[in-house]
């Protein structure tokens, strides 16, 4: 009977790519190894026979054999990655001298210098870390030689081979590990160095993270550089930002940095814009014509000053004074509230 992909609830919607894989050395956090090859080393269990009349039974033992893990990595210009491992193989054989055991390896104590963890991580098929291949006590017993030849006709890059010995390994998948957070969780932060920006003011954001593979920040910025960075952004398109927003006088940027396990995490910054008004006290004068006609109450004038005033509290207002009626300065004389007499002329007035 053919298996039926379709209808099996347990068929894979992905698959594992044979290209998605890192790996890092605890011994040395500061070297990049751009791995083209690498293995998940095979397991030998022994087994023991018992023997009958019949024919032999196999039992399993108690002993697993574990195969060499093997790397393939690009050299860099520098051989910082190929003098990491050649000076561990030298230390650890040190040919030259029982001193090349100090100077060559790297660690305070025997089983610092001598051996290293290890991680080979396995991506899924978004290039995010999936299952996590901890080796335990690695040592590299094996490193290939650098060939350089002039005939060659096109640039070549050197790969170099390493074979480690090592104690055991295991496979951890990182989405139900309770270590997942201590590994490869990403971490973010953004800050403005002007949070209140004056009237045509750029704004700077500068933004932190760590363990991230893409960053991206809100309100049209899009994707940016996994690692410190800055941004500046004139008041004009800033302002214009916020509006989109539908804010006039505010405007959050929120960063949000995804890490190689899938996970995420954000931060926020809120910026104050400030007002598009003015005040017009200083450069502005502002002249009101009193009306002293019979029409007029006083208590009706009054209430409409008043509120004409309180709808612009920041303009100086300067009335213009009635006529007064020869030289008779009695408030009897003037169809003005007496209030009014006093702004105009509190030296000569007395309500």
């Amino acid at each position: 009977m053919a298996a039926n992909f379709i209808d099996n609830p347990n068929c894979p919607q992905n698959f594992l790519s044979g290209v998605g894989f890192q790996f890092q050395l605890t011994k040395y956090p500061q070297v990049a190894f751009y791995c083209q090859s690498a293995n998940v080393p095979s397991l030998n269990l022994a087994n023991t026979v018992q023997a009958t009349r019949m024919n032999a039974i196999p039992h399993p033992g108690d002993e697993i054999n574990f195969g060499d893990l093997q790397l393939r990595f690009l050299v860099d210009e520098k051989l910082k990655n190929y003098g990491a491992i050649h000076n561990w193989i030298r230390g650890l054989g040190h040919p030259e001298s029982g001193n090349d055991y100090n100077e060559y390896l790297v660690g305070e104590d025997y089983d610092e210098k001598t051996y290293s963890d290890g991680t080979l991580f396995i991506l899924d098929s978004n290039f995010r870390r999936k299952f996590a291949v901890k080796f335990k006590d690695l040592f590299p017993v094996t490193l290939s030689d650098l060939t350089f030849d002039s005939t060659y006709t096109d640039t070549e890059y050197f790969a170099a081979d390493i074979t480690f010995k090592y104690t055991i390994y295991e496979i951890e998948d990182l989405e139900t590990s309770t270590k997942l957070s201590t590994i490869t969780a990403p971490s973010v932060s953004i800050n403005a160095a002007n949070a209140a920006p004056v009237l045509n003011e750029s704004l700077v954001l500068n933004y932190a993270s760590s363990n991230a593979r893409f960053l991206t920040i809100d309100n049209s910025i899009g994707v940016v550089n996994p690692d410190n960075g800055t941004i500046t952004i004139d008041y004009a398109d800033l302002k214009t930002r916020a509006v989109a927003t539908g804010s006039q006088d505010s405007i959050t940027f929120t960063i949000t940095a995804t890490g190689f396990n899938g996970a995420s995490i954000t931060d926020s910054v809120a910026i104050t814009l400030p007002g598009e008004s003015v005040s017009t006290s200083v450069n502005r004068v502002c002249i009101a014509i009193i009306d002293e006609s019979d029409s007029q109450d006083f208590a009706v004038m009054a209430g409409r000053w008043a509120q004409f005033r309180a709808n612009f509290p920041n303009r100086t207002f300067y009335l213009l004074r009635p006529h007064q009626g020869g030289s008779d300065d009695s408030i009897t004389r003037l169809r003005v509230p007496a209030a009014f007499l006093e702004e105009t002329d509190p030296n000569t007035i007395n309500i």
